[in-house]
This record gives C-alpha cells, sequence and structure tokens, in this order.
C-alpha cells in the first residue's frame, strides 16, 4: 500500500523552503505554485520552479506525486527534497539531481523503525529540527496521532496530536481547535515567532490553522484567510475534490460490472474489485468476481488512473489478468465522472470495457428487515461518551448503519416491519430451527439465493443460558438471518450500552461471513490471525472480555479503552472486496470462502434479481422408499408483479426451457441430464401459454431418478432438488430447494424390490416408459420379476406402467438388415396400466401428474382396441378422481380440457 494517503485538496503536496525568507511550494501534477507571506511569486510547469533546479525530476514523480518532504541542505548548502509516490521514494538535490529513487523502506532505518500503523496511509510528513547528534528527524502524521523518527535510532515518540511531536515546547498543540486534532491533510513549517518559538501551518481540507507551538492557535479559518500569500493561491489550487472511491456500475452488452474503487478516502485499501453479472430478460445472474490489491493510483491534475498488470485475481477462472481504471476528478458539490474500466488478457491482445457511472460511495448496499416480538426493543442508536473510549476518540451518537457505513457498506431500512407471534413456547425460548421457520414465515424479502438482504430479529432468550446474540440462518443459502436477545441483554443489565451496540454489529458481521477474530484460521481457506491469536484484534469481531491487548492490558476495560468502534483491516478488505459469493448473504456457506452448498451449475444460475413475474416451484413427495423412481412434480405460476405473462408450458428437462439440479447426501450437485433431450428451438415456433388470473399456473412432472450421467438417487439419505427455467423473455428463473429423502429398506421385500429397479437398464425403461431394445434385456427381466415377485408391492406400479405403456405401441427396431416392427399388445397394455392406475388411487403409486398422464394412455390404448366406450369411461374416472382430491379449480379444469383433447384423439384412432 501508498504510504501516504491521497489527499482531497487541491495540490498532492507542500513544502517551505530553508530560505531566509520564508516561501511554501505547492504540487499540483506537473504544475507549481510558490508563494511567500505577501503573495504569489511563482505559478506554472514543475520544470520553471525554483529557478529551473526541479527540471530534473523524472516520471512518474513529475506528473504524480503523493506528498512532499523538504529535507535539511547537504554540505554544500544545496536543497534537497524528498518526492513520496505509493511505495517509492525519490531524494532529489537542487543542484545535483536525482540522488536515489528507492522503496521508502530503503531510507535509512525507515524500514524497519517505522511500526505497522504508520507504514501506509499517512496523513502528512514535517521535518523536524536535526537531533542533538546532527542526525535527520521526521514527523509522520496520522489520524490522532503523531510519530517522531529518529533516522539512525528510530522511533522516539508517537503520541496524540494534542500532546505534540516532541517532548518539550509543544503546549499549544493541546490547545488546538478540534479540527485539526486528527486526519491532518498537510503540516508546513512557518517563520518562528518573534520570541523564536515555532510555528506551522496545519491544513485540513480548505481550511487551515496557523499554529504557535508554544502558545496555541494563532489563527484558524479558510486558507485564503490565515495570510495574503494563501490568498493569492490559483483558484486550481484551492479546489477541493471529493474522493473518487465508491462503487460504479456499468453495462456493456448483456454484461453488468459493479466496480470498486478504494484509493482515498477513510481507510482507503488501495484495492480495485468489482462483481461481474450476465442481465437476460428481467433476470440478473452472477459471473464472476475480480479484486487487485495494493494498487498504485495515479494522481494527476484531472483524473486518477489505476493500472495492475498480471495480479488480477478472480473467483471463477479468468483469461484476463490486467487492469485499467481511469475516472475523473470532480470538484466537490459537482457531480462524479464516469470510471472506464478494461480487463485484458496479458499483452491487451483482447480485454473487455465498461463505462460504469458512478454510484454510491458505498462499496456494497444491503436491505435489512427488522421484525421484534412483542416487548422487546431494537437497538436504535449508542452515545459513545457513555463508556469508556480511546482518550483520542472523537465521541458522536452512532447507529448500527453508521458503523456499517464507516466500513464502507450502506445498511438500508426495508421489507415489512413485523411483531410476530411468539412460537417458542412457555419458555419463551428461542432454538434455532424456530428461528429460521419464523425468519421463513416473516421475512418477507427472503429467497433462496444469493442476496444482499438479511433479517434481523429482536426476541427474548435463546434456549442455551448466556447467548445474548446469535446468526442462526447456517441452512438453505445461509447467513440470511440474525437474531438479538433483548431478555437476556437485560437480564445482564446490557440494554442501552456498548454491549448491545457490539452485539448488533457483531452479529450482522456473521451474516457477511465475518468469524470470530480468534477464529479466522478455521476458515476455509484459513486466514491469518491478528495480535495474540487474534484475541488482540481491536474489531467488532473480538469478544470484549477476550480481549488480550499488547502490554498485558486484557478483558473488557481495556478494550473499551482502546476500541474505536471499528473493524480490523483484514475484515474491511473482507466486507469491501471480498468476491460476491464469500460475502453476499446466502452466498458460500459460514466459515467457507469457495465451497458452494448448491453446487456450482445452479448457484451461477441463481438470479439476483427476479422481476419475470413467475415463480417456479418443485412439489411431489418428500420421501421415496429404496428404488422408488423419483418424479420431480414441476409447477409454474404467475406472480401478478407482471401482469399476465407467457410462457412456455412444457417444463420436463427434455426440453431446452427446464434445468435441474440434484445434491446427494455426499455433498455433491448435479446437473440432471435427461438420456434423451428434445430440441425445440429450430421449428416455425415454441408453443406458448398465457398465463392469467384464471389460469395463473402451469404443471409437469419429471422422472429424474435415472439420465445421462447413470443413477441420481440410488443411495438412501437426503438430497436436494432444484430445477431452473428460462422463460421465452430470457428470464432464468429458479425454484427453492425441494428437501427429499430416500428411506433405508427396512424389511427383505423392500431390498429386493428396491434392488430390482435399481439399475442403468431399468432406470433407461423408467426413463423411456418401456423399449424393447436387445441391450436392455435384462433390465425388462428385473421389471418383469417385480410384477410376477411382488405384483402387489406399491413400486410394482411403476414397472407396470413402463411395461404396460410399451406394449400398448408398437416397437420398430433394425434387424438382419431391416426393419422390424412389433406390434401393440393392447390385451398386455391394458392389464398392466389399469393395474399401475389400481393400485395409485390412494396415497402409494404414481405421482398425481404421472397418474393423470397413465390414464390417459390407458383410455388411448382402449380406443386402439376399438372399445371407444371404455375409453370414454377411463377418461371420466380420470375427471372423477381428481375431482375427488379437490386439487385447486383451475388445476381441475386443465385436467378436464386434457380429457377433452384425449377424446378428440380417440375419435381420430376410432375413426
Amino acid at each position: 500500500m501508498a504510504l501516504i494517503r491521497h489527499k482531497s485538496t487541491g495540490f498532492a503536496g507542500a513544502f517551505a523552503t530553508p530560505a531566509t525568507a520564508w516561501q511554501a511550494f505547492f504540487l499540483r501534477g506537473d504544475k507549481v505554485a510558490v508563494i511567500d507571506e505577501n503573495g504569489l511569486a511563482y505559478n506554472g510547469d514543475l520544470a520553471g520552479a525554483g529557478g529551473g533546479k526541479l527540471g530534473g525530476v523524472p516520471d512518474p514523480y513529475w506528473f504524480y506525486t503523493d506528498g512532499l518532504l523538504q529535507l535539511p541542505d547537504d554540505p554544500h548548502g544545496s536543497w534537497q527534497t524528498m518526492f513520496v509516490r505509493g511505495d517509492g521514494a525519490l531524494l532529489y538535490n537542487w543542484d545535483r539531481g536525482v540522488i536515489r529513487d528507492v522503496p521508502w523502506t530503503r531510507n535509512d532505518n525507515w524500514g524497519i523503525a517505522l511500526p505497522a500503523g504508520y507504514r501506509s496511509g499517512i496523513d502528512a510528513m514535517s521535518q523536524a529540527p536535526n537531533s542533538a547528534d546532527g542526525n535527520w528527524r521526521t514527523y509522520f502524521f496520522k489520524g490522532p496521532r503523531v510519530l517522531t523518527l529518529h533516522w539512525v535510532t528510530g522511533v522516539e515518540r508517537e503520541r496524540l496530536i494534542t500532546e505534540g511531536p516532541d517532548p518539550a515546547g509543544c503546549a499549544g498543540w493541546a490547545r488546538l481547535p478540534a479540527d485539526f486534532r486528527a486526519d491532518l491533510d498537510h503540516v508546513l513549517a512557518l517563520s518562528p515567532a518573534a520570541d523564536g518559538t515555532r510555528r506551522s501551518l496545519l491544513i485540513r481540507g480548505e481550511i487551515g490553522c496557523v499554529l504557535g507551538w508554544a502558545t496555541g492557535a494563532e489563527k484558524t479559518g479558510p486558507l485564503a484567510t490565515l495570510m495574503p500569500g494563501l490568498a493569492a493561491l490559483p483558484a486550481p489550487f484551492t479546489t477541493r475534490y471529493r474522493p473518487v472511491s465508491g462503487r460504479y456500475v456499468g453495462v456493456n452488452g448483456a454484461g453488468r460490472v459493479e466496480l470498486r474503487l478504494d484509493v482515498d478516502g477513510d481507510r482507503a485499501l488501495n484495492t480495485v474489485s468489482g462483481d461481474v453479472f450476465t442481465v437476460t430478460g428481467g433476470t440478473t445472474t452472477y459471473t464472476n468476481s475480480f479484486r487487485a490489491g495494493g494498487v498504485d493510483a495515479l494522481v494527476s491534475e484531472h483524473q486518477v488512473q489505476i493500472n495492475v498488470t498480471g495480479s488480477v485475481r478472480f473467483a471463477n477462472p479468468s483469461t484476463r489478468t490486467d487492469l485499467q481504471v481511469v475516472v475523473p476528478r470532480s470538484a466537490v458539490g459537482q457531480p462524479q465522472g464516469d470510471a472506464d474500466l478494461i480487463l485484458a488478457v496479458p499483452a491487451w491482445d483482447d480485454g473487455d470495457q465498461w463505462s460504469a457511472a458512478y454510484e454510491s460511495t458505498a462499496f456494497r448496499s444491503v436491505d435489512v428487515e427488522t421484525d421484534n416480538i412483542a416487548g422487546t426493543v431494537p437497538f436504535t442508536r449508542y452515545d459513545t461518551s457513555r463508556g469508556p473510549a480511546p482518550a483520542w476518540y472523537r465521541h458522536r451518537v452512532a447507529t448500527v448503519p453508521d458503523a456499517y457505513a464507516e466500513a464502507g457498506i450502506e445498511l438500508r431500512v426495508a421489507g415489512t416491519t413485523n411483531v410476530p407471534a411468539d412460537t417458542s413456547g412457555a419458555d419463551l425460548r428461542w432454538s434455532e430451527a424456530e428461528l429460521h421457520a419464523s425468519m421463513v414465515a416473516n421475512f418477507s424479502l427472503q429467497r433462496d439465493v444469493p442476496q444482499w438482504k438479511l433479517w434481523t430479529f429482536v426476541t427474548t432468550r435463546h434456549t442455551k443460558n448466556g447467548v445474548i446474540g446469535v446468526m442462526f440462518d447456517q441452512s438453505g443459502a445461509q447467513r440470511q438471518g440474525m437474531a438479538v436477545f433483548h431478555s437476556a441483554l437485560a437480564d445482564f443489565g446490557l440494554v442501552g450500552r456498548n454491549h448491545e451496540f457490539h452485539t448488533y454489529v457483531h452479529e450482522l458481521g456473521h451474516a457477511f461471513n465475518l468469524l470470530h477474530a480468534w477464529q479466522k484460521d478455521l476458515a476455509r481457506p484459513p486466514a491469518p490471525l491478528g495480535p495474540n491469536n487474534g484475541f488482540g484484534d481491536l474489531s467488532w469481531m473480538n469478544y470484549p472480555q477476550n480481549y488480550q491487548g499488547p502490554s498485558g492490558d486484557n478483558g473488557e476495560d481495556a478494550f473499551w479503552g482502546a476500541f474505536a468502534f471499528q473493524f480490523s483491516d483484514d475484515e474491511l478488505r473482507h466486507l469491501r472486496h471480498g468476491f460476491y459469493r464469500h460475502v453476499v448473504p446466502g452466498g458460500d456457506n459460514f466459515v467457507v470462502d469457495s465451497a458452494l452448498d448448491l453446487g456450482g451449475a445452479e448457484v451461477a444460475m441463481a438470479p439476483i434479481t427476479d422481476e419475470s413475474g413467475l415463480r417456479l416451484e418443485v412439489r411431489g413427495k418428500t420421501t421415496f422408499e429404496y428404488g422408488e423412481p423419483v418424479m420431480a412434480e414441476l409447477k409454474l405460476t404467475r406472480t401478478g408483479t407482471r401482469g399476465d405473462v407467457r410462457v412456455v408450458p412444457e417444463l420436463t428437462p427434455k426440453s431446452e426451457h427446464v434445468a435441474i439440479f440434484v445434491g446427494d447426501p455426499q455433498g455433491r450437485t448435479r446437473l440432471f441430464r435427461p438420456i434423451a433431450r428434445l430440441c425445440t428451438g429450430h421449428g416455425p415456433g415454441v408453443p406458448v401459454r398465457t398465463l392469467t388470473e384464471a389460469e395463473p399456473a402451469v404443471y409437469d412432472t419429471a422422472f429424474i431418478g435415472y439420465g445421462s450421467d447413470g443413477l441420481y438417487f440410488s443411495d438412501p439419505g437426503r438430497y436436494k432438488v432444484t430445477a431452473v427455467y428460462l422463460a421465452p423473455d430470457g428470464s432464468r428463473v429458479v425454484s427453492e430447494a425441494r428437501a427429499i429423502r430416500v428411506r433405508h429398506p427396512i424389511t427383505r421385500v423392500e431390498q429386493e424390490v428396491g434392488d430390482l429397479l435399481l439399475g442403468d437398464q431399468q432406470g433407461t425403461l423408467l426413463a423411456l416408459l418401456g423399449s424393447d431394445a436387445p441391450q436392455l434385456r435384462e433390465g425388462n427381466d428385473a421389471l418383469a420379476e417385480v410384477v410376477e415377485k411382488h405384483g402387489r408391492h406399491p413400486l410394482a406400479a411403476y414397472a407396470r406402467l413402463a411395461r404396460g405403456a410399451n406394449a400398448g405401441r408398437h416397437f420398430q427396431h433394425l434387424r438382419d438388415g431391416r426393419v422390424q416392427v412389433r406390434e401393440p399388445d393392447i390385451k398386455e397394455s391394458i392389464t398392466q396400466l389399469s393395474a399401475a392406475i389400481e393400485a395409485s388411487k390412494g396415497d402409494e403409486g404414481l405421482d398425481n401428474i404421472t397418474l393423470n398422464a397413465a390414464m390417459r394412455r390407458l383410455a388411448t390404448v382402449h380406443a386402439k382396441e376399438g372399445d371407444v366406450a371404455q375409453a370414454t369411461v377411463v377418461l371420466d374416472r380420470m375427471v372423477g378422481h381428481f375431482r375427488s382430491k379437490h386439487v385447486p379449480a383451475q388445476v381441475q379444469r386443465r385436467i378436464e380440457a386434457q380429457a377433452a383433447e384425449t377424446r378428440a384423439q380417440i375419435t381420430e384412432i376410432a375413426d
């Protein structure tokens, strides 16, 4: 990271010369303004400043300098200036030119003597008087503190700014106005007072303070009011610029990027990151994330440019390794211009380009819905002056959104606020299962997909004593909910105190996949621990009672006395720049940065937003016997948010519009690939239907037990099934995962029937509803054995269905060089289909949609035999059967329409 932070002032650096008559140089890009106490002495190019002696300053310091430090003269009386940019430091002699251009860590003892907190993000530097032994000394200002470094012996002093940089002669620093006690931009030496005491000019934004080191502030206010020379600075040097850091959004074709620049502003991490999405129709789908840390932002007069070569990291494999961002600088009060982003392959032979519009100072925005049990009070705000805090801390009244805003995360109040009924039982205690059930029932924004939405639930007590907060949502799409136990907080006397504030921020941190400070090494992959194995972190994610300070100052009092109400740098980096699925609620499982809960394929398809006006559901049985063919019933419903919606009514995975994913008991997820897939996009058009308020849904069923990759439910255990529907407008509608359990066989018969139904050939026959193919003979034999030996077993209905459907149609195949046709066996077909249907009239046997299709198939077989009357009877029975089951009215109407369509087909067969 850069040694000196970027400034919002109109000049990057300034220094006072050691001349007898005071002068100050202000550097802006390659332009310099020189003033004395009375006016402007020079305004022009760097090369012409100082009588032309700065013309030897090389690029990139010529254009891009972060800060300046005027050093003591050399032994010959020549002036010397240090130009600092990024992690580089140029020592320039005004008479001899460049002395050295090295990393700043090679400036004498800087590399070993400067402590961790002063190795990046320095606010300002100012040269101190030489030490008594004649060696150089420098003041480093950062935040509310100042460090004094002896270039040979090391750190001499590190104190609050109000205590002064030196042990003596600094009484005036204690009288500094509040605006100048932290976050200074520039510190320049001024001519000493008449009594010889030291004076300095402190600059913070557009205001300044003339400080007498012994007496205090002499003048404060806008720079132009402090002295005539400052009033004479040209307008560009007095223009204050807004930080370029924040979130930018751009669209390029179907690709949308959310770009995050973090190079200036509060606790800048010198990082560029972003997430890439694909927009199709009314849906947005996550594609990839990228990140480049330790970037070198080139800040010139009019723009900030960032170039990264070879070190761009991606969440998913990518050939892009290089990055460039160019963003204009805008004055405070003016709109921020667009950022131009390029992600390119090595040598820039190919790349993706976006023009991204500025959207927010926040790197990420999250909608938070809060519900609370009646009698509990959600946290609102905390006055930090009511409790201990660091001596330098500027007290304020803070909220949970404030804490996250300082980390670059915007929390927005959203959703419907509820005061849900208490379902926790008479003891008023809540388990994780009850919490999750409440979230599903009450979280109006909840979906089992990754999304920037969270649920906060304020309730009474947890089932485990001592728990005051929990991120409980660790099933399904995890990390979408957290709870705070208000009654437990009250039991401990913590309501309204810093502990309550800490609890809310802490539990939300878990929802963003932050671990406890001392548990980061348990993450996958592990993260480094902070001081004292993480117990020394002054962070929201540490427990105050666990705190172990650097000097043995441990426990709650020590924690609160040193805690600045903020996250650690590593936690900031995760919150601001972690890859999308690592951070977003509902993304990667808690503790896991890379493992996918639902598997890579369907997660990539889960929409971030869904305005399709459709809802897809996987329905049907949730418990199957060992070996039982697994059927997925799919329902596609019009939600009404877009009115009537045109859909392709065929919902089977054989079509081009539906994909089904199966997660097995071992945690693997596979895309279900049917053994036959229908390509319907080459004809005159795909049949569509309009879903209306009167007819709001379409249904279908799919056998997903066997496909091109073999058996999907061969082992007893728990599975998850997720379906994806591609709408005509390109919207990708994803169902919630449907939990399915395959039971262990209990009896010998259950084991035998299950084994007979499992197998590649049997699976193929069930998928195809039978076949005469010779290569499937063993499978047919197994199905025949089920019928003949275990005909009364409920699972025999599936064997009968396959055999009956196959018998009711002719079968043709190539044999001996010619086509051979096997004619339908009507009697066998009627026997097997009738038995399958009869076995399914209750709660066992075929599912409803398969039963519907079987009865229509049986009617057709009767018609082929010429028995139209019996065919009509079967169709009437079908309509009556489902009416007796009290299916929804629109479903019943659809069944009646199917019966009518089949009657029309029967008439054609009979004719």
